[in-house]
């Protein structure tokens, strides 16, 4: 039987020791590919950095991780969730399958506090983060994901209390290319995509669409859904500017049985999102580069519960950053957002804010140490106002680092924090802010060849967040309301290993080993608080990927988790790829071991699926 999300708390101990048998198991058929392979693979050693941070410098004072392109292609996924859900501290939470509906939460905060971006620009949903993945993005158009943990990209805005996730598109091609690749598997999966790129001179075009389907992974329940999607992207670059502008649309329909109420309560939701952003980078001189970003979101949302009347929601988001960069150690900046929503489910059907933010970064290389930081301001609709500041320290140890940082956050609240008027949840139009605490040491170690970062980290959050019952109103079965919690204090530590490099030569392409260790306090007044004790508690991530032949490879990917609302459960995906001059094949099976859990609201996540893949490159 499944584990009940409101069951008394497991034996964490008993949990954990159930992932040593297919760690083992993972361990031993890795050993056994090493001994069938003696040609080695060159690796590529080309030092990773990302767009979130200006200076290389600032950015090594924070915990931040990039999925590069051949990263990605290594896991047996189709869309960005399914990526997400490989990398350590990162709980990827969804409703459905293949990215229907996703919650990310970043070390053990909630969904709300991680900050989305495309291309350095915020996706973030003002209704709901339930929405922000949303995404009208195909994963094939990614070049890199970039993570931050922690209060480090405090320069991009409120919401990225607990980090930050950066999805970076492709900017330039060889020419012309063009991706084509269809895909099938169990439940009557379908996917069709195709992506279409040129480069002529300065000028680069990009264009892609896809559409998705698949029935109920549970027999008779509503969870089938149909995603179709969209984008444009055009880029101008030269020796003294670079801009971008972005187009995109997603319409998904799917069965919401069991993603808000009881997992028989039978509902069907449909949200259609609309992006455009543009992004402009001057390049006045060597010591001062000038950038500004404008960006429209605007999101439907239409939600049948039952035989209830349907729910409608649209909300616009508007958005411009203007940014000066001087001398590559400082950054002058200023943010404005606008934000409305027109809703059948709300107190008063319309509401609209604004917030704006103006920040100061940097970051100074002593050669000895190297130092980091960053202020921001952030007026919320005319009244509260938050002083953000973050700093950043690195130690440089020959080929080691030891890293600090420090940081203040703040989380606006949601429209459906504010304003929601529904039969079961309610809005608080008097609810405040978050306001978040953050601290981390760690380190960056290289281990007789094994790279190996390892962190321990506090965060403190008042006011936080969350849909509450007191005893009266659990006892009259009242609605769950939005309120300000006391606190959530969260601790914990994460490890990473990677022993890619020395193992290369056996034909190993991935080979890497993360933990991450929980340990949350909830102080609150409520008898009943929906989300803020359902993190995880443990997480092991073991990633493999071996090449048979210098074409076919074979990828395994096995997770343990451990939540503080239910029993541990293992997760185990396989893949097998092969590419050849400008086509590929692949299959892949996820869900291996049929772990039976709850992932997120109060479905069953989907058992095994298996998934064949056909592409091709032209």
């Amino acid at each position: 039987m499944r584990a009940d999300i409101h069951q008394q708390r497991p034996n964490t101990m008993a949990s954990v020791k159930v992932v040593t048998k297919p760690l083992l198991l993972s361990t031993a058929v890795a050993s056994v590919l090493i001994s069938s392979q003696a040609k080695a693979i060159e690796l590529d050693t080309q030092q990773i950095t990302g767009q979130l941070f200006d200076q290389p410098v600032a950015e090594q004072a924070f915990a931040v991780d990039v999925l590069e392109r051949s990263d990605i292609d290594l896991l047996p996924v189709t869309n960005i969730a399914d990526a997400l859900e490989w990398v350590s501290g990162l709980d990827v939470r969804q409703r459905g399958s293949s990215g229907t509906q996703v919650d990310l939460g970043i070390r053990g905060a909630s969904y709300e506090q991680t900050l989305i971006l495309v291309d350095g620009v915020r996706m973030n949903d003002p209704q709901s983060g339930h929405h922000n993945f949303d995404l009208p993005i195909v994963l094939e158009d990614i070049e890199r994901i970039e993570i931050v943990r922690g209060p480090g990209a405090g320069q991009y805005g409120p919401n990225g209390n607990a980090g930050v996730i950066n999805l970076v598109t492709r900017k330039s091609v060889d020419g012309r290319s063009a991706k084509a690749q269809l895909e099938a598997g169990s439940k009557d999966y379908d996917r069709a995509m195709l992506s279409v790129g040129k480069t002529s001179g300065n000028w680069s075009h990009f264009l892609s669409a896809a559409q998705q389907t698949s029935d109920s992974y549970i027999k008779g329940a509503d969870l089938d859904y149909t995603i179709q999607q969209g984008n444009y992207r055009m880029v101008h670059s030269n020796d003294t500017h670079t801009t971008v502008l972005g187009l995109g649309y997603i319409d998904k329909g799917f069965g919401a049985q069991g993603f808000y109420a009881g997992p028989d309560a039978r509902a069907n939701e449909n949200t259609i999102q609309r992006h455009v952003y543009a992004t402009h980078e001057q390049r006045v001189n060597d010591l001062l580069k000038l950038d500004a970003a404008i960006n429209w979101r605007q999101h439907d949302d239409e939600f049948f519960y039952m035989t209830y009347a349907p729910s409608v929601h649209q909300t616009n988001a508007w958005q411009a950053r203007l940014r000066a960069h001087l001398n590559n150690q400082l950054t002058l900046g200023y943010e404005y957002n606008k934000e409305d929503i027109d809703s059948t489910s709300v107190l008063n059907n319309k509401h609209e804010r604004e917030y704006s933010s103006v920040f100061t970064s940097g970051s100074y290389d002593l050669d000895v140490v190297q130092l980091a930081g960053s202020v921001s301001y952030l007026d919320y609709d005319g009244g509260d106002s938050y002083f953000l500041p973050v700093a950043g320290i690195t130690l440089p140890i020959g080929n080691q680092q030891i890293y600090a940082n420090a940081g203040k956050s703040a989380r606006v609240p949601t429209m459906n924090d504010l304003y929601l008027n529904q039969r079961a949840n309610q809005g608080n139009p008097d609810v405040k802010a978050e306001e978040t605490d953050s601290y981390e040491m760690g380190a960056r170690l290289n281990l007789a060849g094994i790279l190996t970062r390892a962190a321990i980290f506090k965060r403190e959050t008042t006011n936080a967040i969350d849909y509450t019952r007191t005893a009266e109103e659990v006892a009259a079965d009242s609605a769950f309301i939005s309120r300000n919690i006391e606190s959530i204090d969260t601790k914990g530590f994460d490890i990473e290993a990677d022993a890619t490099g020395i193992l290369a030569q056996y034909g190993l392409r991935k080979a890497s080993l993360t933990y991450t260790r929980l340990i949350q306090d909830f102080s609150t007044q409520y008898a009943q608080a929906r989300y803020s004790q359902s993190q995880f508690e443990h997480q092991a991530i073991l990633s493999l990927a071996y090449g048979i032949t210098q074409n076919l490879s074979v990828s395994s990917q096995y997770k343990f988790e451990n939540r503080y609302d239910q029993n541990g459960y293992r997760i185990w995906n396989l893949g097998l790829k092969q590419s050849l001059e400008n086509w590929h094949w692949a299959v892949a099976a996820n869900n291996v071991l049929n772990a039976e859990y709850i992932d997120s609201g109060y479905i069953d996540a989907p058992g095994t699926a298996y998934r064949f893949e056909l592409g091709a490159e032209f």
